[in-house]
């Protein structure tokens, strides 16, 4: 049966951001011409209820060039640049990114709600064994240290709608499209694994204790979106994690 009620939403929501971008000059066509292969992508998994394994290599493929900026034709707009929070930190820059904007309004309507629901105590437990592991870690490996103190209502205003684009696309990337594909070949949990420990070594350029602290908080992102029912406790928990390194640990690293 053919559900395109989702796939009006996301058409709807990528064309008026892919508008307002262009007016903005944001964007250029080249940039925008990106929403016709997510939208195309859009249309299969709404017509026929999930992606093909071609068409789902391609959508990962498509999230990966966006993910990692090399889609052509987009300025994202600077909040900062080469700014540091602490006086032995890692020089940090900060962009609003449009190209990752338009694939979660693109697809995230399509993906959000797919996968079977669980107790809600569950959720919260797994939650704050993941903001445990991951702080943890980072104190351990020597990541970050315990540095708490205000940024500021701007600051943190401007980094957590930042923050919000960066990490819904991550989760769309890679609990919403790797893991959910991953699901029929290997299983729920060796989908679960594997998808955190690529999600980690995605962060590899990082540095080795960063793609540590990322597989561990991926683990606990991959479990809520399994076991959920949902994207959202999965993105909601990821923000969580990254405000809370903002506001209360070095950010975004010691040098």
């Amino acid at each position: 049966m053919t559900d395109l009620r989702h796939f009006s939403l996301a058409l709807f929501a990528a064309v008026a951001a892919g508008l307002v971008t262009f007016f903005t000059g944001s964007a250029e066509p080249v940039g925008l011409a990106v929403l016709l292969p997510l939208l195309g992508l859009g249309l299969l998994a709404a017509t026929r209820g999930a992606w093909t394994p071609m068409s789902a290599t391609i959508a990962i493929g498509l999230g990966v060039i966006l993910t990692l900026h090399v889609w052509p034709g987009f300025h994202n707009p600077p909040i900062w640049q080469d700014r540091h929070f602490c006086a032995d930190c890692r020089a940090h820059s900060l962009y609003l990114s449009l190209d990752q904007a338009l694939l979660v309004v693109a697809w995230l309507p399509l993906l959000i709600g797919r996968w079977r629901p669980t107790r809600a105590w569950n959720t919260l437990a797994a939650g704050v064994a993941t903001i445990t592991a991951a702080i943890a870690l980072g104190i351990a490996t020597g990541l970050f240290r315990w540095q708490p103190g205000w940024p500021g209502t701007s600051l943190l205003t401007m980094f957590a709608v930042a923050n919000l684009v960066t990490v819904a696309a991550e989760e769309l990337l890679f609990r919403g499209l790797l893991q959910r594909h991953l699901l029929r070949p290997l299983g729920p949990f060796h989908a679960w694994w594997l998808t955190a420990l690529i999600f980690g070594l995605a962060h590899l350029p990082f540095g080795i204790e960063f793609a540590i602290v990322a597989t561990a908080a991926g683990l606990g992102y991959g479990w809520i979106a399994w076991q959920s029912g949902s994207l959202w406790p999965a993105i909601a928990l990821h923000w969580l994690v990254n405000l809370l390194h903002f506001s209360l640990f070095s950010y975004p690293m010691l040098a």
